[in-house]
């Protein structure tokens, strides 16, 4: 099964919201129910930003 980068890219973000409103919100939502409270592009947003941090601190570090 071949997966896209932009579903890559959904998948860390909806796992990055997961993650904050579970344990900084306190507000438990089921994973397969965030669909319904985010839109699909603030996942796809949040799981590139997140990505180009690692990429920026990779590439920082090794040309350093």
């Amino acid at each position: 099964v071949s997966r896209g980068l932009g579903d890559v890219y959904k998948r860390q973000g909806k796992y990055i919201i997961w993650l904050w409103s579970k344990y900084v919100k306190r507000k438990h939502i089921p994973y397969m129910d965030l669909e319904f409270h985010c839109s699909n592009y603030l996942f796809i947003v949040l799981g590139s930003i997140v990505c180009a941090i690692i990429l920026g601190i990779a590439i920082a570090y090794f040309f350093n």
